[in-house]
């Protein structure tokens, strides 16, 4: 008997099924899953600093009664998310400034039947070049606050903002 080798070999082609594809989309998503887990515990986290800053709230009825409590939470209320705490709140006269053309000199005034409320916070920010975000809420000096804590609702702007230094 003799035997021979067959020479003529079926060539095969490589054909993609569905679940050759549902194959290599987990295998990639494995991969990209693994990546974002190493580059996020190789990431630096970002320096957490400790600001009060004071909003203004203007031109309030005088008849109006404005509380709050020191350690009250308050919540930005377009956002939704926490912008810090309260540290305290005073009340103080409500002014205006007008032109005297008469005169031609700006005339500083008081309103007779308003105040204006200030409120001091303390919060834990991210620091950037030329602000302060709390939950994506920019504080700065000038930057319009809207917020709630559970005894008040309005908005003001911000006139003051420290660093306070941990010792």
């Amino acid at each position: 008997k003799v035997l021979t080798m067959n020479t003529q070999t079926k060539k095969r082609t490589f054909k993609l099924n569905f679940f050759d594809f549902l194959l290599i989309i987990l295998v990639v998503l494995i991969l990209a899953g693994a990546g974002f887990l190493i580059a996020a515990g190789a990431a630096k986290p970002a320096d957490q600093t400790v600001i009060e800053y004071t909003v203004l709230v203007k031109e309030l009825p005088e008849e109006m009664h404005v509380t709050s409590e020191p350690g009250q939470s308050v919540v930005d209320t377009i956002k939704l998310g926490s912008i810090g705490e309260v540290v305290s709140y005073k009340i103080v006269p409500a002014t205006f400034d007008a032109f005297d053309q008469d005169n031609n000199i700006t005339v500083h005034g008081v309103y007779e039947d308003l105040v204006s409320a200030e409120f001091t916070f303390r919060a834990n920010v991210e620091k950037t070049d030329a602000s302060y975000l709390i939950n994506n809420v920019r504080i700065s000096v000038g930057a319009e606050v809207h917020f709630r804590t559970p005894d008040f609702i309005g908005f003001g702007f911000v006139t003051e903002v420290r660093e306070i230094t941990e010792e």
